[in-house]
């Protein structure tokens, strides 16, 4: 399994009094060191600007910049690399237009995605959703943990070795079953944006994460 990787991700969402790069500042001020930049709904015009004030804002606070769905801008903003959805460009498509150099992440819904990911040479998944959000639209169907299981279970025993992100609705509470039952790591958006304290939110999934990984080290 690939250690280099930061096992905590955020996902960028503006919120009322917030935009894309302002929330993410906040995040790297709070100690994420793994942005993926999500906006769905912006022009080109603006997805370039905002990717370049995020490279930015990462390169301040030595933080991972991931583009959502979008490998050539990924390029062109000199990102760290690219996260595609199940209906984006693929794996293989992305590698061959930004190179070896750039992280590729790719979002599924089942084992065959899992294996399709692997075999393409992915460098990561998103695996979820783990249960119903609203920071996303047309979600996959939820997993819960029932789902997540079996899926692990047959990642175990194809004895694969891709990391896999949990996503979609995943709170702190959530992170040690997640990380027991084969999970590398976890990926979330509202549950830092609508945190009391975003910085304290930070500090308490990284403690989880580490106290799963000296119960199972």
């Amino acid at each position: 399994m690939n250690t280099q990787f930061e096992q905590f991700q955020f996902i960028t969402t503006a919120t009322e009094n917030l935009n894309h790069v302002e929330v993410a500042r906040k995040a790297c001020e709070a100690g994420v060191k793994w942005i993926q930049y999500r906006n769905k709904d912006a022009s080109q015009k603006i997805m370039w600007q905002e990717a370049l004030q995020l490279k930015a804002v990462c390169k301040e606070f030595n933080a991972r910049l991931i583009i959502n769905d979008n490998p050539n801008l990924a390029f062109e903003a000199v990102a760290d690399g690219v996260h595609l959805g199940k209906e984006d460009v693929s794996v293989e498509e992305s590698r061959n237009l930004i190179g070896d150099k750039f992280i590729i992440g790719a979002s599924c819904n089942n084992i065959d995605d899992i294996i399709r990911a692997q075999y393409d040479g992915a460098n990561y998944v998103g695996l979820g959703p783990f249960r119903f959000t609203n920071t996303k639209s047309n979600l996959n169907p939820v997993l819960d943990k029932i789902g997540f299981e079996k899926v692990m279970s047959d990642y175990a025993k194809r004895k694969l070795s891709i990391p896999v992100y949990a996503i979609g609705g995943v709170m702190d509470t959530d992170v040690a079953y997640l990380l027991s039952i084969g999970i590398y790591g976890v990926a979330v958006s509202s549950a830092l944006i609508h945190s009391a304290d975003m910085k304290s939110s930070v500090q308490n999934f990284n403690a989880q994460i580490q106290q799963e990984k000296t119960i199972t080290s």
